[in-house]
């Protein structure tokens, strides 16, 4: 199943309208920083971009309006695809999408949408959602798709067995809670958290389902799938860690963060 939302907009928007933070962040700043990575492979400009795992396709709209004369095409499993329409003319006052921006919402490991191979493939705070039994898969297809000299930058943010690893320190602020409460006492703690308001099926669903993948597995398998690592890059945090977390797990994996990694098809 593939579903295209529509190919929209163009023309006039400012980065001054913005008023959510999260908003901006995702526009200005990650397309900066995928940027900054594959810049000695070719740079975004004039290249056929893919945005795996898009959301509501903010940081897309950011690398299509910035660099005008390539192709970016976003796909994601969820309906936030829908919103970026509606955000961009309520944060960026876009009146319609950039003719070089096309989304499009996939069932769950189908990335192949038709299209040509891709010379970049990025992925920001993605891959720790994917159900791991379909993580080679998926990569596999993601190699597919690029050219020869393509590139894949992976970023994930929290890890799992990090202090915020859970997704949910706004409802529940426990660093590694989600490790030293046993589930029914978490899940208790996020329900009361939540209220009324809606919102603790999708976290709880959400939260479990976490493939709980490490910065060290991630590497491997991407090796494992003929992906060579080109650059690596984690961030660690020096809370203190609860005393019996010590006794079960390796340190350097709960004070791991962050993993942010570009890579290319092996030869």
């Amino acid at each position: 199943m593939v579903e295209q939302i529509g190919v929209l907009l163009k023309d006039a928007w400012s980065v001054d309208a913005i008023t959510d933070d999260t908003y901006r962040t995702k526009f200005t700043y990650l397309p900066q920083i995928i940027g900054e990575w594959v810049a000695e492979h070719g740079g975004l400009s004039g290249k056929d971009i893919l945005d795996f795992g898009c959301g509501e396709a903010t940081t897309a709209i950011g690398v299509a309006l910035r660099h005008p004369i390539s192709r970016v095409v976003g796909v994601d499993i969820v309906s936030d695809i829908e919103r970026c329409g509606p955000l961009a003319q309520q944060q960026l006052r876009l009146a319609e999408l950039p003719e070089n921006l096309s989304l499009y919402r996939i069932a769950p490991g189908e990335i192949s949408v038709g299209l040509s191979s891709f010379d970049v493939i990025y992925s920001w705070s993605v891959f720790e959602h994917i159900d791991q039994r379909l993580l080679p898969a998926i990569l596999r297809q993601l190699r597919n798709l690029l050219k020869p000299d393509g590139v894949i930058f992976i970023q994930i943010a929290p890890l799992y067995f990090s202090a915020e690893g859970a997704h949910l320190m706004q409802w529940i602020p426990e660093r590694w809670g989600h490790l030293t409460n046993q589930d029914s006492v978490y899940r208790a703690k996020l329900r009361a958290a939540c209220g009324d308001d809606g919102t603790f099926d999708g976290l709880w669903s959400m939260y479990s389902t976490l493939n709980r993948i490490t910065a060290m597995q991630l590497l491997t398998t991407l090796r494992e799938n003929e992906f060579t690592i080109i650059r690596e890059y984690t961030t660690c945090e020096d809370f203190e860690i609860p005393e019996p977390l010590k006794e079960i797990y390796v340190e350097s994996v709960l004070r791991t963060n962050q993993i942010v990694v570009l890579a290319k098809p092996a030869k």
